[in-house]
């Protein structure tokens, strides 16, 4: 018997009572799971067999998944599916992370950090693009794409000036050395608005000023290293 957390990012439906649920589980990384008989009225798995559930579950695997044998469920973030800016943005965090997730390839920091960005969204109505944006910058970091923000990628001098952020090499370049990459141009004070969102914790961004620009290229720098932007829950935010 294996007892873990999960997170339900995808459903789909199987047969006439059951659902095969794509989950990020806390220490297996994407997981695929049965859930038997969760679409009946009285069975004990409806609750964590929803889109969103978070779940502290009991399963046994067979051949390529999991089988669900019990499941308590520890949060639904309910009040996310009440406000339309909400779960939109909730649901593009659960498309994107059932996109960059591997199996067998966990990192509670991610699953974590997920579960908390979720929560947030269910207790706020605002700042939403900003906690997005947080989001992506700290997942791109933990997939191993931490941007270089302290020195020149060219010369190695330290950076306290505005600079060109190059989403290609990852990093600053220094005005001397803007001719070696092709980047955009960012002031410090841009610069440092990053260093503090990798610094802070989710619940600490709402005083962090994000302005437009800097959500777009957080976004652009996310996209390049995941090789995918064609996201179908942002084309109905329309950002």
């Amino acid at each position: 018997m294996i007892v873990d957390e999960i997170l339900v990012l995808k459903e789909i439906k199987y047969k006439e009572n059951d659902k095969i649920l794509h989950a990020l589980s806390k220490t297996r990384g994407k997981i695929q799971l049965l859930s038997k008989g969760c679409k009946k009225n009285n069975s004990h798995l409806i609750n964590a067999s929803q889109l969103f559930a978070y779940s502290k579950c009991s399963m046994v695997k067979s051949k390529d998944m999991y089988i669900i044998t019990s499941a308590e469920l520890i949060d639904s973030f309910y009040n996310l599916k009440n406000n339309i800016d909400a779960f939109f943005y909730g649901n593009y965090i659960l498309e994107l992370i059932n996109y960059v997730a591997q199996e067998n390839e966990c990192d509670y920091r991610i699953f974590d950090m997920t579960v908390a960005v979720l929560s947030w969204f269910s207790v706020t109505t605002k700042d939403f693009e900003k906690l997005t944006a947080a989001y992506e910058l700290k997942l791109i970091s933990m997939l191993g794409y931490k941007p270089n923000l302290k020195r020149c990628l060219s010369c190695g001098k330290e950076i306290k000036s505005d600079s060109e952020f190059s989403i290609k090499e990852g990093g600053l370049f220094c005005h001397k050395c803007v001719n070696y990459g092709r980047g955009i141009n960012v002031s410090y004070g841009e610069i440092l608005t990053m260093e503090r969102i990798l610094k802070s914790k989710l619940e600490n961004i709402g005083s962090v000023e994000v302005n437009t620009k800097l959500l777009q290229l957080i976004r652009n720098f996310l996209f390049y290293y995941i090789g995918k932007n064609d996201f179908t829950t942002l084309k109905l935010l329309k950002i």
